[in-house]
């Protein structure tokens, strides 16, 4: 019988070195995210692919990124916040290294996977690391400082991006990604700080509710499967009842199983927090939005504006660049007024974006196809730091990584199902009215529904943020 003496953390970390640290590996993922996302017009010219097809080059990235990330929370407390991000992090740079090199579709979509199976762990530890070790006090000003890197990567990642598609191909992209890969490995192992592990990990491996994890994961990927079935089964999106039946009857299993499980995979009682779970669900709808900005944009402007990739990437830079303008100063609001107003604005701003898309004309001057994105990223960018407090301060700090893998695997859900949806709905439009604004109009519309959506939800919240739960 093995003893393993759980590591404990003997000093209290510099907030500024963590925060530094943890940058690193966000900058990674999201650089690379966004370098990708310029290239999804050209790979989907290169295989010709239609619109709800080409949605699968980003779902089969963020399906795995959704599911993982409770599993990495999860295994965050009992394992070592630390060790599972360098795992995720060297991960990442497998499917990276694995998408220079393949040459077919499925071949790329498994290394989307790949690199969606790493990358789950870096929001949720990050986030969770900075919970257990920054003062209450400071919280939002370093989720704000630690999210603000997000959008330096996304305008870093399509500029670069852009310029090297138009000369050497969508695939010369990788290289930088690899190159930043394997320096964040390092950064990452030098500054991050050891946290107290409660239990050994063979003993956590051996007694984990892995049955709840093959339920769970089942639930989500047959539900998501059966909202774009055509590329897995070849029947129409929504048809195709027998994942629904399937996804249901996992969905029925797994509540059954955490309910009578004495340690489940997913502590349902979390979502009794009402906070927890209507800004799981506003957050879920901000990334919705934006997954489906990122999809549909690119696209867009390459159908009706024949725009280079170059330019395609200055339009995802000026939306990053709005985001970090208000996502900084977010995070400085939320610390002194700790309101729900900052969310409902926020959503409100997006919701605002979106009807100026489904109103735009044919012909529409691309000045305008810029200032409506921009004006989204402001709004986006807002409410993000409210958020993650108002969902963060609602869990004790002993459950802060399982909290924040449930409330990251929610928001980055959102991600793909504005992808997954918007693909569909871009095929039904482009089907009954061809390549035209009309075509990406009904897009636009579902896009402004959801929104509308979030900000009333976000109205549910505690008007002042309370204090956080000990």
């Amino acid at each position: 019988m093995s003893s393993v003496t759980p590591r404990v953390a003997t000093a209290q970390p510099s907030l500024r070195r963590l925060v530094a640290a943890l940058m690193a590996p966000t900058l990674m993922m999201i650089m690379t995210m966004a370098m990708f996302a310029v290239a999804v017009p050209v790979i989907r010219l290169e295989f010709g692919l239609t619109a709800d097809v080409t949605s699968w080059l980003l779902v089969a990235y963020t399906l795995p990124f959704m599911m993982l990330m409770p599993l990495y929370g999860r295994l965050g407390d009992g394992l070592g916040k630390r060790r599972l991000l360098l795992f995720g992090i060297s991960l990442f740079v497998l499917g990276s290294a694995m998408l220079l090199v393949v040459r077919s579709l499925p071949m790329i979509l498994l290394a989307r996977a790949v690199q969606g199976a790493g990358a789950a762990g870096i929001n949720p530890l990050a986030m969770a690391m900075i919970v257990q070790f920054a003062p209450t006090e400071q919280q939002g000003k370093a989720l704000g400082a630690w999210n603000s890197i997000g959008p330096v990567a996304a305008i870093l990642g399509p500029l670069v991006a852009g310029a090297m598609i138009d000369t050497l191909g969508w695939r010369s992209i990788l290289f930088p990604a690899l190159l930043i890969g394997v320096i964040t490995i390092i950064v990452s192992a030098r500054l991050l700080p050891h946290s107290a592990r409660k239990v050994s990990s063979r003993t956590l491996l051996r007694t984990f509710d892995w049955g709840g994890v093959i339920l769970f994961n089942g639930t989500i990927a047959l539900l998501v499967f059966f909202t774009s079935s055509r590329p897995i089964t070849g029947i129409a999106p929504l048809r195709d009842v027998r994942l629904l039946a399937a996804g249901l009857l996992f969905l029925a299993g797994f509540v059954l199983w955490a309910r009578r499980h004495r340690n489940p995979f997913i502590d349902l009682s979390i979502f009794r927090s009402r906070n927890f779970s209507l800004a799981s669900i506003c957050v879920s709808i901000r990334m919705l939005l934006m997954g489906g900005a990122h999809f549909i944009l690119p696209l867009f402007v390459t159908d009706l504006y024949g725009l280079p990739s170059a330019i395609t990437g200055s339009l995802l830079m000026l939306h990053a660049g709005a985001l970090l303008v208000t996502m900084w100063l977010g995070g400085i609001i939320i610390d002194r007024w700790r309101s729900r107003m900052q969310i409902v604005i926020g959503l409100g701003i997006e919701s605002l974006a979106m009807l100026l898309f489904v109103l735009l004309p044919a012909g529409a001057a691309l000045h305008w196809v810029f200032a409506i994105l921009a004006l989204h990223g402001l709004g986006a960018g807002l409410c993000l730091a409210a958020l993650h407090l108002y969902a963060m301060g609602a869990v004790a700090r002993n459950r802060s990584a399982t909290a924040a893998g449930l409330y990251s695997m929610v928001r980055f859900g959102g991600s793909m199902l504005g992808a997954a949806i918007g693909g569909v709905v871009l095929y039904g439009g482009i089907e009954a009215h061809g390549i035209s604004a009309a075509g990406y109009r009904p897009a636009f519309l579902f896009y402004l529904v959801v929104s509308v959506v979030g900000a009333a939800a976000a109205l549910g919240l505690s008007r002042k943020m309370p204090s956080p739960v000990e």
